[in-house]
C-alpha cells in the first residue's frame, strides 16, 4: 500500500467515518424513530438487538440492530427457527437494510467504519486462518465489498478473499465505490437472505469439513477412525432427577449445576453485583470469548493480564499495584497452578473479588485455590455429558440458583452425540450431521437462558461416571506422551513439567514455533488426529502462548494404541520435516 492510501486508512478515513455517521444520524433521526415504534407495535421488546461481534483487532465491541424477528416459541416452549419468527415487516426491514441503520452509533463511537469486512460472529474466530484473520486489521464496515459481491450468495472462501483484497487496498475512490454499489443493492432488495434458509453452511462445520475432510480411515493401534473432538454416546441416556452435587467436586459453602461454563461464571456474577458494581474485569490474556461472554453482556469492560510460558510452566504477569472490580483467574491443562495461586491470594487480599475457572484443574486434588471467592467449571469438557457446568461460593449462599429444566435445551446435542457414534462405528457416512448440530449448540448457548440447570441426562451420566477411573486412564494416557515424545523434547519441541501422580490433565499441551506448530497439526489431521490449538482467537488480548501450544488429546476414550499413533505420527512428522531452531 501506497503511502498516499496509508494516510488515507489511518487519518482521514476516522474523520469522514464520524462526520458523514454523525450527519447521517441527525438526518435519519425522523426514519430511526418511527422504524423504532413500527419494530415496537410489530415485534415487540425489546426494539434493539445487540450482539458481540469482533472488531479492529479481534476486540470484542457490541454491534446495534433493530430486531427483525419475533419472540415466537412452539409448544415445547422453545424459540422456532429463525426462518419462521422472520415476518414480512422483519424481511422488508432486513432487504431494506433499515435493520441496520443502528449502526451508525458504533461507527461514531469507533467500534466500525462506513466501509470494511462485516463483523461476524466471535464463534468463527477459532476457525480463521492466519490470512483470514487479516480482516480484522481494519474496522468492520457498515457495508463492504463482499457484501457489495454477492453477499450470502458467495461462499465462505470467496467472502474472506474479498475482505482479504479489501484490507489490501483500501482506498477513498474504493470506498466511494463500495457506497454507491450499496446504495443501488438496497434501493434493488438484492442478495438478502435468512439464516437456516441458505445453502451456505455455518462456517464452524464448513471449515471443520474443510480441515478434516468427510471420511477417516481407522489407522494401526486406534480405538476409533478418529482421535479427539467432540464426545460421543452409544446410547439414548437415562435422566437424573434433582440436582444433587457429585461429591468429587470442591467443597464450597454453597453451589450448583449449570448447564454450562459460562453460565456458571454468569450466576456468580450476578451473585456479585447483588452487593456491588462492576465496572471493570481484570481476564487472563489466554482464555476462550465464551468465558467473557458473562461480563461484556453486561458493559463489564475487559483489562486483559498476560499469561505466558516459560521454562516448563505458566507465568502470569500483572502490575503490582493492579486493582479491579473483579478478576477471572485460571489455571492450565491440570498441570501445576502454584503461580496462579499465588496470583489469586494477591489480588484477593487486595479487596478483588476472585473468580476462579477451575475447568482445567478440576480434577487435581488441590482443584481451586483456598482465596478464589467463586469457582466455576465447565464439566463437558472432561466427560460425556450432553452440557453442564458446576459453580460454588467460598462463603455465603448463592443469591440466585439456576432452576429452570433444560432437557429441551440438549435433545439437538444428544442428537448429535449418538450420530456420531453412528459415524465411528460406521453406520452413517459422513460428519456433516452431527458436526452441524453441535455447531447449532454452540450457537444457542450464546443466547440461552443462564438460569437453566443442568439437564437430567447429564446429570445421570455424571452420577454413574467412574471419576477415579478417569483421572487414572488420563494420568496414564498422559504419562505415555510425555515419555515416547521425550527424545524431541529441547529439539522439536517443548513438554511442560509435570508430576502424573498429582497433575490430572485435561490435555498434554506441548509448544512449538508457530510455523512448526501448524505443519504438526496438519500432519496429524492427515492421520485423523485432532488435536486442537486452544483458544487462537486474540479479542485484543496480547498473542502470548496461543501462537505456540498444541493440545495432545489424552482423555479416557483413548487406550495405550491410540497414544503410540500420536506419538508415532509426531516422530513422523519430525523425521520428514526441515529441522527447526529450539524456540
Amino acid at each position: 500500500m501506497d503511502r498516499k492510501h496509508r494516510v488515507y486508512r489511518d487519518c482521514v478515513k476516522r474523520a469522514l467515518d464520524v462526520g458523514l455517521a454523525g450527519l447521517a444520524l441527525v438526518a435519519l433521526s425522523p426514519l430511526l424513530g418511527i422504524t423504532a415504534l413500527l419494530v415496537r407495535l410489530r415485534l415487540g421488546s425489546p426494539v434493539v438487538f445487540r450482539q458481540a461481534r469482533p472488531g479492529m483487532g479481534e476486540k470484542i465491541f457490541y454491534l446495534y440492530k433493530f430486531r427483525s424477528m419475533t419472540n415466537e416459541m412452539g409448544e415445547d416452549g422453545r424459540l422456532l427457527p429463525d426462518a419462521l419468527r422472520l415476518t414480512k415487516f422483519g424481511k422488508f426491514l432486513r432487504a431494506s437494510s433499515l435493520d441496520e441503520l443502528l449502526e451508525l452509533v458504533n461507527i461514531i463511537r469507533g467500534d466500525m467504519s462506513i466501509v470494511g469486512p462485516r463483523p461476524l460472529s466471535v464463534y468463527y474466530l477459532p476457525h480463521y486462518s492466519a490470512q483470514e484473520r487479516r480482516r480484522h486489521e481494519v474496522r468492520p464496515g457498515l457495508t463492504g465489498l463482499a457484501q457489495v459481491s454477492g453477499r450470502n450468495s458467495l461462499n465462505w472462501e470467496e467472502r474472506f478473499a474479498l475482505d482479504l483484497d479489501y484490507v489490501e487496498h483500501v482506498s477513498f475512490l474504493g470506498d466511494l465505490k463500495i457506497v454507491l454499489n450499496t446504495v443501488r443493492k438496497v434501493l434493488k432488495g438484492a442478495d438478502v437472505s435468512v439464516r437456516g434458509t441458505t445453502k451456505v453452511k455455518d462456517f464452524g462445520p464448513h471449515r471443520i469439513i474443510q480441515e478434516e475432510g468427510e471420511k477417516t480411515i481407522k489407522r494401526d493401534g486406534m480405538t476409533y477412525s478418529e482421535i479427539g473432538s467432540y464426545f460421543w454416546l452409544e446410547d439414548a441416556p437415562p435422566k437424573a432427577d434433582g440436582a444433587r452435587l457429585p461429591d468429587w467436586l470442591p467443597r464450597m459453602s454453597d453451589a450448583a449445576l449449570t448447564l454450562s461454563g459460562r453460565a456458571a461464571i454468569d450466576v456468580a456474577l450476578r451473585d456479585i453485583l447483588k452487593d456491588r458494581p462492576v465496572r471493570e474485569a481484570l481476564v487472563p490474556s489466554y482464555c476462550c470469548v465464551s468465558m467473557l461472554q458473562p461480563f461484556t453482556d453486561r458493559g463489564i469492560g475487559l483489562r486483559f493480564y498476560s499469561v505466558d510460558y516459560r521454562d516448563g510452566r505458566f507465568v502470569y504477569e500483572i502490575n503490582g499495584d493492579e486493582r479491579c472490580d473483579v478478576m477471572l483467574a485460571m489455571s492450565y491443562f491440570g498441570l501445576d497452578p502454584g503461580a496462579e495461586r499465588d496470583l489469586v491470594k494477591r489480588l484477593h487480599d487486595a479487596g478483588t473479588v476472585v473468580i476462579e475457572d477451575i475447568t482445567h484443574s478440576l480434577l487435581r486434588e488441590d482443584s481451586c485455590s483456598e482465596c478464589c471467592d467463586y469457582a466455576v467449571a465447565s464439566l463437558r469438557k472432561w466427560f460425556p455429558v450432553p452440557a453442564g457446568g458446576w459453580v460454588g461460593k467460598r462463603a455465603g449462599a448463592l443469591s440466585v440458583r439456576p432452576d429452570a429444566d433444560s432437557d429441551h435445551a440438549v435433545e439437538g446435542k444428544i442428537r448429535g452425540m449418538r450420530e456420531k457414534y453412528a459415524y465411528l462405528t460406521g453406520e452413517i457416512p459422513d460428519k456433516e450431521g452431527f458436526l452441524s448440530l453441535q455447531s447449532k449448540f454452540d450457537t444457542d448457548l450464546i443466547h440461552i437462558d443462564r438460569l437453566l440447570r443442568m439437564d437430567g441426562s447429564s446429570r445421570a451420566i455424571l452420577a454413574q461416571t467412574d471419576v477415579e477411573a478417569v483421572r487414572a486412564r488420563r494420568r496414564r494416557n498422559a504419562a505415555a506422551l510425555t515419555e515416547g515424545l521425550s527424545d524431541l523434547a529441547g529439539a522439536r519441541l517443548e513438554l511442560p513439567r509435570a508430576d502424573w501422580s498429582k497433575d490430572a490433565p485435561l490435555f498434554l499441551p506441548i509448544f512449538l514455533r508457530t510455523e512448526e506448530r501448524d505443519a504438526l497439526r496438519a500432519c496429524l489431521v492427515e492421520r485423523g488426529i485432532y488435536c486442537p490449538v486452544h483458544w487462537p482467537e486474540v479479542m485484543g488480548a496480547p498473542t502470548g502462548v496461543r501462537a505456540n501450544e498444541l493440545s495432545l488429546i489424552c482423555d479416557q476414550r483413548y487406550a495405550e494404541g491410540d497414544m503410540e499413533a500420536i506419538i508415532a505420527c509426531i516422530h513422523e512428522w519430525a523425521e520428514r520435516s526441515r529441522p527447526a531452531k529450539q524456540m
